[in-house]
């Protein structure tokens, strides 16, 4: 670590006003701190490992206080890693001059799995690294670190009360023959021998193994029931007051079944949208493509945690109005965040399970799994194609969890100025959908980069350094208040402060082109009213809407009727009414029958 990277951090600090899950701040001015040693445990065991900060208060913005003896605590702190943490870790530190005062920086590694998990050795306790703080470990959360010391082999134990009788006819069909139509070694074999062989039986007496009921099972929550997944939609301003989730669902079944519900139950909840190719055609897209939605879900299915602490957890799929989250039990098994995608890369914490979903079918002839390694690169090419950012992948150790944004497809007029553009340096998918914004006029904080686009400040930071050093964008003003915008050389005749900007569209997206044109042409948008003024046509639309809600309440085909406005106005102007807590659904989504209706009607104002 260097100075300035040091001084980036302390900013993005005093801007967030806590500490990080990659970044723990101690005062350390009186003396060496006393809860050091559960944050050393946390990074011990926490994937990426993280950063001690001393010198700093934080309850006082994250003032330069400085450390009460430089050698002393980074001798402290080195003591501390190796005779009061088990097994020892070995921290590299840095000592600063910052704003006058003596800070030191340190860095904890993540420790390999075979040694987790990292205990503080006066307690016995082992911790993790949570959003702002360290946690304890549960016991269950223990037996997951010390399972996958070992390659797991959870997904060969015996289902000691299932029989064969218990799997689908069906999918066994399925599997066998397909068994025999890709392997000529297993073609010699009875069907019997190739359940045994691939193991799907096991044991003297041939019994389902816990790979082949939760593969082929005809209802395998009769022996594990938490082996499913749970979906819930976040509540949204429409919702009823006290709305804890909108369309929850218990998916069960065998995992090909699981698979097809699960896609359907999105789609359903998610939105199709226009999008307009160089040829001038429309083309009805997914909110979230859902070859990428598949693959996600297929992987979470095969490689969450299958050991004994983790069947009694599910896996979760969530949806809001910014982004698809799912979680499953168990992190990485034999590779990093960094490395997913990869060309070749791969890993399979459920080597047997894998191998099932990979010559299973259901209902289509698609297989659960079509490949090693081609499911993350898969995921990755199909967002791109839609002109969205890459997803964001956390892995907590015990639990791993991906978000993918929704952000606005491209329109094709930025996706042509895209092209134009020489930067000295390759551009991120986040960093063209950010130079984009830039181009009508946002200008990103490290905070507000953070808040669109899921990622930790050290990504945020590099995402903006790197559009500044491809000399795309400038920062202006200094650390703690540091903003970036277009690079001048790029504003097309205009300052970034005046540049005409299509309100409402961030991140482009060609399917409110026809509410731009309703904008006057010679009307100018600051930033600053691009984030916290909507425009003047949907607001002119959503106020038409409002005073026919003023007689009753009126399904969207009523109101379209009634305004004389296409679908895609329509669907904005309701946004809008929904974010400013107007109106609220009478019945359920996608109900024909459902009725929307006024609740609060305050005065129309473009401020």
């Amino acid at each position: 670590m260097d100075l300035t990277e040091l001084a980036t951090v302390i900013a993005d600090l005093r801007s967030e006003g806590s500490d990080f899950a990659e970044v723990e701040v101690k005062r350390a001015a009186d003396g060496f701190p006393q809860s050091v040693a559960p944050t050393v445990s946390a990074f011990a065991n926490t994937p990426g490992g993280g950063v001690l900060i001393f010198g700093l208060d934080e309850s006082d913005n994250f003032k330069s206080v400085g450390v009460y003896d430089s050698a002393a605590c980074k001798a402290a702190l080195a003591s501390l890693s190796r005779n009061g943490i088990v097994p020892a870790v070995n921290p590299q530190a840095w000592d600063f001059t910052f704003e006058g005062k003596t800070v030191i920086a340190a860095r904890v590694e993540e420790l390999a799995s075979s040694m987790k998990p990292c205990r503080v050795k006066g307690t016995g306790k082992a911790y993790l690294r949570s959003y702002d703080g360290d946690y304890e470990l549960s016991q269950l959360e223990e037996q997951a670190f010390i399972a996958n010391r070992d390659t797991p082999r959870f997904d060969q134990a015996v289902v000691a009360e299932a029989t064969v009788d218990d799997l689908d006819s069906d999918l066994v069909s399925s599997y066998v023959d397909n068994c025999k139509a890709t392997s000529p070694a297993l073609a010699r074999f009875n069907d019997s021998d190739i359940l045994f062989r691939t193991g799907v039986l096991a044991g003297s007496e041939r019994r389902p193994t816990l790979a082949g009921i939760i593969a082929m099972g005809s209802y395998p929550q009769q022996f594990y029931p938490n082996l499913v997944i749970q979906a819930s939609v976040a509540p949204g301003p429409s919702d009823p007051p006290g709305t804890r989730a909108v369309d929850p669902k218990r998916f069960d079944g065998p995992i090909p079944l699981m698979l097809e519900q699960a896609l359907r139950w999105v789609q359903r909840n998610t939105r199709t949208r226009v999008r307009f190719g160089y040829d001038g055609h429309g083309r009805d897209e997914s909110e979230y493509p859902i070859e990428a939605v598949r693959e996600l879900l297929s992987n979470a299915l095969i490689h969450r945690d299958l050991g004994p602490h983790a069947l009694g957890e599910a896996i979760t799929l969530k949806i809001d109005n910014s982004q698809l989250i799912l979680s499953n039990p168990g992190g990485l098994w034999g590779l990093s965040v960094d490395r997913l995608g990869k060309t070749g890369v791969t890993s399979a914490r459920n080597g047997y399970l894998v191998r099932a979903c990979q010559n299973v079918r259901y209902a289509r002839d698609q297989r659960v799994v079509e490949a090693l390694a081609s499911g993350i690169p898969t995921v990755l090419r199909s967002l791109q194609e839609a002109g969205m950012v890459p997803p964001r992948f956390q892995d907590q150790g015990v639990r791993f969890t991906v978000r993918v944004p929704n952000h606005t497809l491209l329109a094709p007029a930025d996706l042509e100025w895209l092209s134009s553009l020489n930067p000295s340096a390759p551009l991120s998918d986040t960093q063209r959908h950010a130079l984009v914004a830039m181009r009508h006029g946002v200008r990103w904080t490290n905070k507000s980069l953070r808040d669109a686009f899921p990622m930790d400040s050290l990504e945020a930071r590099n995402t903006l350094a790197g559009l500044v050093d491809a000399e795309v964008a400038e920062a202006v003003g200094e650390r703690g208040g540091r903003i970036y915008q277009l690079a001048s050389n790029l504003s097309e005749g205009r300052s970034p402060e005046q540049q005409t900007f299509p309100l409402g569209r961030l991140v482009g997206g060609a399917e409110d082109d026809d509410e731009d044109q309703q904008v006057g042409a010679d009307h100018l948008a600051t930033p600053d009213e691009v984030i916290s003024r909507p425009r003047g046509a949907r607001r002119a639309n959503a106020d038409r809407i409002a005073g026919i809600l003023e007689n009753g309440p009126a399904s969207i085909g009523e109101l379209r009727e009634a305004t004389g406005l296409s679908d895609r106005q329509v669907e904005y102007a309701m946004d809008l009414l929904k974010s400013e807590g107007k109106i609220l659904l009478q019945g359920r989504r996608g109900d024909r029958n459902s009725r929307w209706a006024l609740i609060h009607v305050g005065p129309a104002s473009d401020v």
